[in-house]
């Protein structure tokens, strides 16, 4: 393998304090510095390489930091990973907001995305 020559890793569809993160939790357990914008993609990261707990913290914190605007990413990200649990919890979430999300531009992306998976 390429990476047993070089010993290197590449790593390109990651952001770099993506990959910083990813590798402190794999040493440490813990996560630092939980924020928003890095969830879905260390959520991405976890699922990638099969790192069971991790991607549990990051769905925990996904459904505890849902809102009405971030609502449509998130159903879309557990429907790409096939995150039953995470799914539900977030349609749950659309469901008791339906007013507000159903009439959200960003609705009308999720629809369109489902539309050209058919």
């Amino acid at each position: 393998m390429k990476e047993k020559n070089t010993d290197c890793i590449r790593v390109d569809d990651l952001e770099d304090d993506i990959v910083q993160q990813l590798l402190f939790f794999l040493y440490s357990d813990n996560i630092e510095n939980l924020q928003w914008e890095t969830a879905p993609q260390l959520y991405y990261a976890a699922d990638k390489y099969d790192i069971g707990k991790l991607k549990e913290l990051r769905s925990s914190f996904l459904v505890e930091n849902l809102s009405t605007t971030n609502a449509c990413e998130l159903v879309l990200l557990a429907d790409t990973h096939n995150d039953n649990d995470l799914k539900k919890s977030v349609e749950e979430f659309i469901l008791a907001h339906e007013e507000e999300i159903f009439a959200s531009k960003e609705w009308d992306i999720v629809v369109k995305k489902i539309l050209c998976w058919l």
